[in-house]
Order: C-alpha cells, then sequence, then structure tokens
C-alpha cells in the first residue's frame, strides 16, 4: 500500500522550500545516520523538461551547505531524478506527476488500470484515457481511491516514430 504522509515530514518541507523556488519539486527525501556520518538522499523533478545533470549540480549546491552547518556530522549528499518507471511509495507523488501517464494496480479491479494522471486529491486520482489490462476495459476517465491502489509506478511508453 501506498503512504500518505511523505510530503508532511519536516526534512520534506524543509528542502521543499529550497528547491521549489528555482523550479524544481521535490519527490523524496531520506535520511540515514551511520557510523558519525549522515547520508541524505532527495529526488527531484522538473516538470515537463527532462532534469539535467546542471539541474541537479544546482540543487545540490543549495541543499549541501545548509545541511552541512545544521548537522555537526559528515554529510553525504545525492541528488537525482525519480527515473522513467518510478515505483511509487506515496499518494503525493501523484500530484508531482500531473500529465504522466502511470500504471496502478486496483484492488477492486484486480487488475492494472493504466492511463494519465489528470487530476490528484487528497483521496483520489482521477486518469484519463485509462485503460484496464485484464478486461480490455478503457474509457475517457476513471476515478481511484487511493485505499484501493495496492502498488503503483510511472508508465513510461516509447512510441513508434513514423517514417
Amino acid at each position: 500500500m501506498l503512504t500518505n504522509d511523505a510530503f508532511s515530514s519536516v526534512l520534506f518541507l524543509d528542502i521543499s522550500s529550497l528547491i521549489e523556488p528555482m523550479g524544481y519539486k521535490l519527490v523524496e527525501a531520506t535520511k540515514s545516520e551511520h557510523k558519525g556520518s549522515v547520508s541524505l538522499r532527495i529526488l527531484c523533478y522538473k516538470g515537463s523538461d527532462a532534469i539535467t545533470t546542471e539541474d541537479l549540480e544546482r540543487i545540490y549546491n543549495v541543499v549541501y551547505p545548509r545541511y552541512a552547518v545544521l548537522w555537526t556530522r559528515d554529510l553525504e549528499l545525492e541528488v537525482s531524478s525519480p527515473g522513467i518507471n518510478r515505483n511509487i511509495k506515496d499518494c503525493g507523488e501523484f500530484k508531482v506527476f500531473l500529465g504522466k501517464r502511470v500504471k496502478v494496480y486496483s484492488i477492486s479491479k484486480s487488475s492494472y488500470v493504466t492511463g494519465e494522471i489528470e487530476v490528484a486529491d487528497d483521496e483520489a486520482l482521477c486518469l484519463k484515457s485509462y485503460k484496464v489490462e485484464d478486461s480490455n476495459e478503457s474509457g475517457e476517465k476513471i476515478r481511484i481511491e487511493y485505499n484501493d491502489i495496492a502498488k503503483a509506478k510511472l508508465d513510461y511508453i516509447t512510441e513508434a516514430k513514423e517514417k
């Protein structure tokens, strides 16, 4: 099942406040401590544009100095993009990925449902141009409650170019 609290953690909100004015969205922030050092891993998204290594460097240069000062231990910071087939871990991610294709496993339909995220609110998401894989049901729009989703991921499709 998906979590529904990652986007409200203090760490997530703090890092979001640093990078959102720069035009980036935070997808995930995880902190782990071990043997006198702290590891911080953040995943960032740029919207419809592909995130570049220069973007990741800009984010690193803003985040690293802040946490190197706040935490008195050695800091290891990893900044990356979520990838094209990211497994979605928290319901809040659907809002970040508006307009992207997803593949969700619906418990009530006992099947995967694919479609483009049109709306994501606090309780459900609405997919447009959806298809239910096992039944070949398809349509314009479908609303799926978050508590009906067992797992989800971005659904990257390579479209063949016409010659």
